[in-house]
């Protein structure tokens, strides 16, 4: 497991690479966290070999003619680019930038569908076919989902309100407070537990498995994964 602690940036502009495949080789997946100003604009830059996402972490996120909020996914097909805006006149914008690593790409790429909207997390047009899966959970107050092990998925956890603990191996757990991130390589355990006073939100990804339309109606065995159209 690694504990990346306050990974969403609280000021802006911030840019920070929070899990870098060329510092740790086992992992199937870069994450980096960046902060938008109000008014502020960005390019999600195309990469021409490898999918990827964007997940508002805080504030309100525009791209093309949707605004997404916290909890919501860009999903980017390999070679695609996006231009990203913070509103003027809100909050600065944090947001998550997931990558497939190439050590974990396909040997055969995967069809994608044409211009892969922007989602909810745990919602996917029909037909298409990823390696990234985002998806919120809620969970109330004393909740819990897992503990779960993934044998062929790195898992990130991002704790978006509230506080918790995340559920390790041996009944261990760890302290999570808001913006702290979790990231979990294939094969070890996870799960998260809601503080026991007040309800909790956690952004799930999913990365380097190949993840089907049919694994998006899979319901979580506790807790509310939203799974909006």
């Amino acid at each position: 497991m690694i504990l990346v602690p306050v990974a969403v940036p609280r000021t802006a502009p911030v840019f920070q690479r929070v899990i870098d495949p060329d510092q740790r080789p086992s992992v199937r997946a870069a994450l980096a966290v960046e902060t938008l100003p109000p008014g502020a604009r960005a390019e999600q830059l195309p990469c021409q070999s490898v999918e990827s996402a964007t997940v508002v972490l805080a504030g309100r996120l525009r791209a093309a003619d949707r605004t997404l909020l916290p909890g919501e996914v860009l999903h980017h097909a390999p070679g695609s680019s996006h231009r990203l805006a913070a509103p003027r006149g809100g909050a600065p914008a944090a947001l998550l930038t997931v990558r497939l690593a190439k050590a974990a790409r396909v040997a055969k790429a995967e069809p994608e569908g044409p211009g892969i909207p922007a989602q909810r997390g745990g919602s996917r047009s029909p037909g298409t076919a990823r390696r990234i899966a985002v998806e919120t959970v809620e969970l109330a107050a004393g909740e819990a989902f897992g503990p779960y092990t993934e044998a062929e998925a790195d898992t990130f956890l991002v704790l978006l309100s509230g506080t918790g603990a995340h559920l390790g191996p041996d009944g261990r757990e760890v302290p999570l407070f808001t913006g702290d991130l979790v990231y979990v390589r294939a094969g070890e355990q996870y799960g998260l537990r809601a503080g026991e006073g007040s309800p909790a939100a956690v952004v799930r990804g999913r990365v380097g498995a190949y993840v089907g339309p049919e694994q998006d109606l899979e319901p979580m065995q506790t807790g509310l994964a939203r799974h909006h159209s």
